[in-house]
């Protein structure tokens, strides 16, 4: 084992190599499935505890998140359905435990851009699973180590035209998961995507960064070239969005163009800003515009998406399964309980008992967590939240980085923002895998916004040296 991590860029501090490395194995695995990555990860961030435990307390945004962890579960204990409160639990505790283990490894921007390339790699195998389900009628259920039909150690499951039908879900349980997951590596992506553009005609001049695999010298140079990267980040930037597209998310959609305005008024793309004004208004016009000029807008627009726009696909929908609905339910249940909510896991039965309609959650994480576990406790969730994003936008313009470093920072951040912005009309996070990876998103820009400005560590590595 210790011989194949050996095959990952160490960390800049020795002694806390192995657990970058682990980290960084872990993120690979996470995408394919929850129980190798997650595990690996929590286990990796249970042993940063027991050595720096003391370190980790001395934080006063630590301090905070486990002040708020210890207020959830004194609600937990006291909710009227104490079993699916406390079970509620899972989908935050463990993961502010990972979050402050994780960012006390992030240490150089490089680390920044290692975890970048991480993210977009499985990306392509899961975005090709997706188009293959879909065009192609894959199909597979493959399970590996079953003990007595509970455990399972591998899991990998592709159903032919997605979950639900019609819906790419690649090997995620659902469309929405996989749009969630989309959204992250496509931004990462197209950020990557766009700073090989921009800088590949001086990048030989630059000392390569290490993508996170030391690899024979040939190769990683060969890696390094600055035409091969545009080629497989724009490969990939492709593939993760047409995968997105057949998640048929309006959510992630809107996300993505979002993402892609933002990079091209960032690099002075005017064109590409026109082509999505133009895509924009067309789209808009054929999905609610009057005639003749919808009429004229739906003759160039598909009808799966401006149908799936205004939601002409789905007319006979239970007014119950509407977003407004839910969200209407959610401040009821907040004005009746302001200060500490109903419990985790409590929405679902009090919205059945209402309206008779099954639903998980009411589609918005905000709002969930305000009339789940209270207003000042949702408060000081986002607070702190808030908190590592101003920290590490401060640290960033104050530090002496180059462009590129800037860039990658930036292209997390954006990431991170996204994953937030899906949450306020769908809520992912209680897919494990989803969950984590916005907490390592969140890990990664708070560990570099508590490194001092003159961290004396701002490693390049010979590629032939660092590849024996």
């Amino acid at each position: 084992m210790r011989k194949f991590l050996s095959g990952f860029y160490p960390h800049p501090e020795s002694a806390l190599s192995i657990h970058w490395r682990l980290t960084q194995l872990s993120l690979l695995l996470l995408p394919f499935n929850t129980l190798l990555g997650a595990a690996l990860m929590f286990l990796n961030s249970c042993a940063l505890w027991a050595k720096y435990a003391n370190q980790f307390v001395q934080s006063l945004l630590h301090q905070l998140l486990l002040i708020l962890g210890a207020w959830m579960v004194i609600i937990a204990l006291f909710a009227d359905r104490k079993d699916s409160s406390l079970l509620g639990l899972f989908n935050f505790l463990p993961f502010f435990v990972a979050f402050i283990a994780q960012s006390y490894l992030f240490r150089s921007v490089q680390q920044l851009r290692q975890l970048a390339w991480i993210l977009v790699v499985p990306s392509g195998p899961i975005s090709v699973l997706a188009i293959g389900q879909m065009f192609f009628g894959w199909d597979f259920h493959f399970k590996l180590l079953s003990f007595g039909g509970d455990g399972i150690l591998l899991d990998l499951l592709l159903k032919s035209g997605g979950v639900p039908a019609g819906r790419a879900s690649s090997l995620f349980y659902y469309a929405t998961v996989l749009a969630s997951y989309l959204v992250i590596t496509f931004t990462v992506s197209f950020g990557l995507w766009a700073d090989a553009i921009a800088t590949r005609k001086t990048a030989r001049q630059e000392a390569a960064f290490p993508l996170f695999l030391k690899l024979p010298p040939i190769l990683q140079t060969t890696l390094h070239h600055p035409l091969t990267q545009c080629s497989f980040l724009g490969l990939s930037v492709g593939l993760n969005f047409i995968a997105l597209f057949l998640t048929q998310s309006r959510n992630a959609w809107a996300i993505a163009l979002g993402v892609v305005f933002i990079f091209s008024i960032g690099l002075g793309w005017r064109k590409l800003s026109g082509l999505l004004f133009s895509l924009l208004g067309i789209v808009t016009a054929a999905a609610y515009g009057m005639p003749p000029l919808s009429d004229w807008a739906r003759t160039i627009v598909p009808r799966m998406i401006w149908a799936r726009v205004n939601d002409d696909l789905f007319l006979d929908r239970p007014i119950a399964s509407l977003r407004l609905t839910q969200w209407k339910f959610a401040i009821s249940l907040i004005e009746k309980r302001p200060w500490t909510g109903w419990g985790l896991r409590n929405f679902t039965a009090l919205y059945e008992a209402s309206t008779g309609f099954v639903i998980g959650h009411p589609h918005n994480l905000p709002l969930m967590l305000s009339c789940e576990m209270g207003i000042p406790a949702t408060l000081l969730f986002y607070g702190l939240v808030g908190t590592v994003i101003g920290s590490s936008i401060i640290h960033g313009y104050q530090s002496n980085f180059s462009n590129r470093d800037r860039a990658i920072h930036l292209t997390l951040l954006l990431a991170f923002l996204c994953c937030t912005a899906f949450s306020l009309f769908d809520i992912p996070i209680f897919d494990a895998r989803i969950n984590l990876l916005g907490w390592i998103l969140l890990a990664a820009l708070w560990g570099f916004a508590s490194v001092p400005l003159d961290y004396p560590i701002q490693i390049k590595p010979d590629l032939n040296k660092a590849a024996k």
